[in-house]
């Protein structure tokens, strides 16, 4: 896993999120990150739990929506734990 915390992650729809912690859970990547403004320089207050999924070469990132591995990820991504 590379470590990708405080990196920018830019999405298929143009939305960029700084990566604020990162998790391997059940041989998957999770990012907890931080939407931000276009310009960079402003977090805008919508926080997300991504999920990386490798096809091939290719890797893709999807939201996490499910409420139980969500509050179960929270557990392992807060970054006040650490």
């Amino acid at each position: 896993m590379n470590n990708k915390i405080n990196h920018i992650l830019t999405l298929e729809d143009g939305l960029k999120f700084l990566v604020i912690n990162q998790v391997i859970f059940r041989e998957k990547n999770y990012y907890f990150v931080a939407r931000i403004t276009e310009d960079e320089n402003d977090i805008t207050g919508e926080y997300r739990i991504l999920e990386e999924e490798k096809r091939g070469e290719d890797t893709y990132l999807s939201t996490v929506r499910d409420a139980d591995t969500v509050r179960m990820l929270a557990e392992y991504l807060d970054p006040q734990e650490q």
